[in-house]
């Protein structure tokens, strides 16, 4: 099926957009030990991070990442040859005067949990305390992330922070077309309902409103990064 976008649609993917963003208007992310930037295709999320290290949001950023499945090639042809947290890195070098002695690189990780869980490891096997953190992803992952961190990361205070610029901000950039993030709002809301099921993820209330616009985008054929290619159910 090929997606349509009406008018109707983009109020539901705003909706969608509100609800996994909410928490970078929420918490207080001050008095942070680490940075965890999580890996992905999107590269503004490492100039984000290494920006924020520069207003002394934290003292270390921890990058992390393998090559997941839109980086690898698995959605298409193959973006990177290197793991995400190098190609983060890189960014933070080139944008911004961050030192390699306030990075940390966690090059395994090829989803979420074990983003929060392999660099646990690492920045335990350097003896550096955590007690509280920030993590900072794709904006539409607020929600996520912190459900995953609270299971795979626990005893941590974390919070949320992203780059700005909104749902309309978001496709400004050509190689993130519109389209491609309503897909990724759908499969961001399944995976926090589905995953909290399974136990990958503290559960996280999901207001009716914010179902509806979900089962709008999904009969509108934003369906690609699903996990169930239906209703929100759960």
């Amino acid at each position: 099926m090929t997606a349509h976008l009406t008018p109707e649609g983009r109020r539901a993917a705003q909706v969608l957009w509100d609800f996994h963003t909410a928490p970078d208007r929420a918490g207080d992310a001050s008095g942070a030990d680490i940075l965890l930037a999580l890996g992905s295709h999107d590269l503004r999320v490492a100039g984000y991070a290494a920006r924020a290290w520069e207003r002394g949001v934290a003292p270390l950023v921890v990058f992390s990442g393998d090559r997941g499945r839109h980086t690898s090639g698995q959605t298409g042809p193959a973006r990177w040859e290197r793991p995400e947290a190098e190609e983060f890195a890189a960014v933070a070098r080139r944008e911004t005067a961050i030192p390699d002695s306030a990075m940390l690189l966690e090059r395994r990780a090829t989803n979420t949990a074990e983003n929060f869980a392999f660099s646990r490891l690492l920045v335990d096997g350097h003896g550096i305390a955590v007690r509280r953190a920030v993590v900072t992803a794709k904006p539409y992952m607020g929600q996520r992330a912190l459900a995953t961190a609270a299971v795979h990361w626990p005893g941590v205070h974390w919070s949320f922070r992203c780059f700005p610029g909104g749902l309309a901000g978001y496709h400004d950039d050509d190689r993130y077309p519109e389209a491609e993030v309503l897909h990724f709002l759908v499969g961001d809301l399944q995976r926090l309902v589905l995953y909290a099921e399974r136990g990958w993820s503290a559960p996280v209330p999901v207001p009716d409103r914010v179902r509806e616009a979900h089962d709008l985008l999904v009969r509108l054929g934003f369906t690609r990064h699903a996990v169930v290619a239906g209703p929100l159910r759960g």
